[in-house]
């Protein structure tokens, strides 16, 4: 994702997690596999300035960087960043139930239609 548009859809998911009572520190710089660590939440972070993603990607070695935070591992996708931004989280049980094994992962949009959107 573009550097302007991961920036934005980073401080927005911290917003949004203060606005939820919990302590959110970015860590993507760490190598640790995710860039938000809020309480024990390990959150990966996905900006796309379309307005409905179809699918997003997932490295290999990003996941095995997490060992033990598996459990913990959730996915916010921040869409339509430019206009009016929302945020869909997928948690881990949406993330492991419906990977396809490519040479990268990739979760497609089916996974996105029954989750709730967020107004950021």
């Amino acid at each position: 994702m573009p550097r302007d548009v991961e920036n934005k859809a980073i401080a927005l998911v911290v917003e949004y997690e203060r606005k939820q009572g919990r302590n959110p520190r970015i860590v993507s710089r760490t190598g640790c596999g995710y860039d938000i660590k809020s309480e024990n939440r390990c959150i990966e972070v996905k900006g796309q300035s379309m307005k409905n993603p179809d699918f997003i990607y997932l490295y290999k070695k990003t996941l095995a960087k997490l060992g033990a935070d598996t459990l913990n591992y959730y996915i916010y996708v921040v869409y339509d960043i430019n206009n009016k931004p929302k945020l869909k989280i997928l948690p881990p049980e949406k993330i492991f139930g419906n990977i396809e094994i490519e040479p990268m992962f990739l979760i497609r949009g089916k996974v996105f239609r029954d989750l709730e959107d967020i107004e950021l």
